[in-house]
């Protein structure tokens, strides 16, 4: 999920002329070194969006949208909201793990 979100957000900042790459995907041994990690990507994407403007979310136009490894075309707020939805759908399939 971590690498996921930096994904997200890298593909929106590179969008704007960067040229950043994902960090390589970390295992860790407890929970807290997760949230941590989770707390800096909240803190990253947070910074990517200081710079976009409310006008700059939606774009009609496929020039100016993403292109996914998977070949989809998002805009910025189709790519947050992907990302949102991605991690709601990752939460749910650990809690019906859990309560197996």
């Amino acid at each position: 999920m971590v690498n996921s979100g930096y994904g997200y957000a890298i593909s929106i900042q590179n969008i704007k002329g960067h040229q950043q790459e994902r960090p390589v995907k970390t295992f860790h041994e407890t929970i807290s070194e997760y949230l941590r990690d989770l707390d800096a990507v909240f803190s990253f994407t947070d910074f990517v969006f200081k710079d976009i403007q409310d006008d700059q979310l939606e774009q009609l136009n496929d020039s100016l949208k993403i292109k996914m490894r998977w070949w989809q075309l998002y805009d910025m707020e189709q790519l947050m909201e992907h990302a949102i939805v991605h991690i709601l759908r990752h939460r749910r399939q650990i809690e019906r793990l859990y309560s197996l």
